[in-house]
């Protein structure tokens, strides 16, 4: 069963074996995990694709989401990597689009999964305040709560983001 418990274990063992290419630059960025964690899902759960577009009302070009699996209730996956180097970019106004792509859809778990290559973790309490100071955006549609997932090697915690 895919839930937020099954997909932070998953982050944390993708981290552990992406560990094992010493010397290299084998997933330090979000597109250069994104084939590692790609395939660590679907070998470990089945049914999942990559970039699926979805739809947003009042716009041209569909949005995607990066991982997808389901159907009719799917879970939702975007994430964002923090790089060895420790650049920023799993606070909350760096992710403020994915959230607010996240709250407009229907699924039965949609999840931000945030990856932490740094070699000290962030806090859970400045992660959820950066959070806390974004909105599900305007218009007129149903915003729904997104669940944030945070995975350090030597720390991992979620908390419910709600617009």
């Amino acid at each position: 069963m895919l839930n937020r418990m099954t997909i932070r274990d998953a982050a944390k063992r993708v981290i552990e074996l992406q560990r094992d290419y010493t010397g290299g630059k084998v997933g330090e960025r979000e597109m250069l995990l994104d084939p590692i964690l790609y395939a660590y899902l679907e070998g470990r759960f089945g049914h999942f694709t990559r970039q699926h577009p979805v739809r947003r009302t009042g716009t041209v070009k569909p949005a995607r989401v990066d991982f997808r699996r389901g159907t009719m209730n799917p879970v939702l996956i975007e994430f964002a990597v923090r790089p060895p180097s420790g650049h920023g970019t799993l606070y909350g106004s760096q992710n403020r689009s994915e959230l607010r792509k996240l709250c407009r859809m229907a699924a039965a778990l949609r999840v931000l999964l945030l990856v932490d290559l740094y070699h000290i973790p962030l806090s859970q309490e400045s992660l959820r305040r950066s959070y806390e100071k974004i909105s599900g955006g305007q218009g007129n549609f149903v915003r729904r709560a997104v669940r944030v997932v945070y995975v350090h090697r030597k720390r991992t915690f979620d908390f419910l983001w709600r617009p």
